[in-house]
């Protein structure tokens, strides 16, 4: 047999060589392809057991569907397929929703948003959905693809939560209207003239915070001695009510059961029994800030004392600030408060408030009203009578607060001497 010539022999062995390395390549290719498939099954899988998947077409039309969908929708995939995607839309959802979503998908953006939906059976559940489109060589949608994830139990303990916190929010209220009626029934009325409670004409701005307040005053009148306190207690709201209505219980036994009418004296009895009110320390001070003044209608005489409480004395044109002590009721420590006396004049007005009403803040820079301008407002405030007196100081407070939240309890109490 007659040897090949060599160029062909050359040739034959190039093609071995390659058939080799191709058969070699060829081997390597299909175990990546082998590999990429058993990872593209098991993501599917992991996919499928845990998310809803499903594909549309540029109208809507449902081209696939994939377990998790048919387990949880309740329909069976030949059911899905070929349907538009609202077959399983829900009523409660509003149609600006799914605008949203068609006007964003269409852009070729990705949309995501929380969906309630409806099963077969007419039941609902809920998913959190993503929903983006396949975009051609041009860049427009040809596809739709939805994944989504079962929300359901996390929407239903939502609901129940709302629920719980609804049910406590209305006892909570109802415990707050029951506090406020206690605390309102301890009080004196709001406004007196005439011999309606006292003999002086008097009124009270009374805003409290919440319902109940740390605020609170109380007045008494017999054999021609009107006695006033007004406090601010430690506190807000329901602590604060608490405090206010056992000091008022104090003040109203010490009053008119034992007959203390000195401030020097209740002021002494007040600072102990605040102490004592408790059986056992508490981690914060008990403390009230307040006046107790006492007007002798008869001489005209008023004779007061203040532990951090706040009056203003208003005649004529002028006004005269209450001296105060730098110290709390319950906190005076052995500390004397003594009272001072000062003679009064027909139509002289007494002031007693508490710090509420200048620490409001409001105005176009929501600043503080702060004393100076309060000072100046009580001042102005004596061109009206009386008896108009709290509406225009409602009227301003309003104004001056304007959509600034209220920030503390207000109280003031004017009083005129007949």
């Amino acid at each position: 047999m007659a040897a090949l010539p060599p160029d062909l022999l050359e040739l034959l062995q190039q093609l071995t060589h390659n058939l080799a390395r191709y058969e070699g390549e060829h081997l390597s290719l299909q175990e990546k392809l082998q590999a990429l498939e058993r990872e593209l099954r098991d993501r599917k899988a992991l996919i499928d057991r845990f998310a809803l998947v499903s594909e549309t077409d540029t109208r809507g039309v449902i081209t696939y569907a994939n377990p998790k969908f048919c387990e949880v929708s309740g329909y069976s995939v030949e059911e899905l397929v070929g349907k538009p995607h609202n077959i399983i839309r829900h009523p409660d959802m509003p149609k600006a929703v799914f605008k949203e979503l068609w006007d964003t998908i269409k852009a070729g953006q990705i949309w995501q948003g929380e969906v309630k939906n409806r099963r077969k059976d007419g039941s609902s559940y809920w998913v959190l959905a993503t929903v983006g489109p396949l975009l051609d060589a041009e860049g427009y949608p040809y596809r739709y693809i939805s994944m989504r994830v079962d929300i359901t139990r996390q929407k239903e303990l939502e609901e129940k939560l709302r629920q719980e916190r609804q049910l406590l929010s209305e006892e909570l209220a109802q415990n707050l209207n029951l506090a406020a009626t206690i605390q309102k029934a301890l009080l004196p009325p709001m406004e007196g003239e005439g011999g309606v409670l006292i003999s002086a004409p008097y009124f009270v701005l009374y805003r409290p915070l919440q319902q109940v307040s740390g605020d609170f005053f109380w007045l008494h009148e017999e054999k021609g001695r009107l006695l006033v306190f007004v406090g601010d207690s430690v506190g807000h709201g329901i602590a604060g009510s608490l405090v206010s209505t056992l000091f008022i219980q104090e003040l109203r036994h010490l009053v008119q059961e034992k007959g203390l009418w000195s401030p020097e004296l209740l002021a002494e009895e007040l600072d102990s029994r605040l102490g004592q009110l408790f059986a056992r320390k508490l981690p914060l001070p008990i403390t009230v800030d307040g006046m107790i003044a006492l007007v002798d209608l008869h001489r005209r005489k008023l004779s007061f004392l203040g532990l951090r409480g706040k009056g203003v004395l208003a005649r004529g044109g002028t006004l005269l600030r209450l001296d105060s002590f730098p110290f709390s009721f319950g906190e005076l420590l052995g500390r004397a408060g003594t009272e001072t006396t000062l003679e009064l004049q027909p139509g002289d007005r007494l002031y007693f408030y508490t710090d509420g009403i200048h620490d409001q803040e409001g105005g176009p820079k929501a600043k503080r009203w702060g004393n100076k301008a309060w000072m100046e407002y009580l001042r102005d405030l004596q061109n009206l009578p009386l008896p108009a007196q709290r509406q225009a100081l409602l009227d301003t407070l309003r104004s001056w607060q304007g959509d600034q939240a209220q920030t503390d309890d207000i109280l003031v109490l004017g009083l005129e001497v007949p």
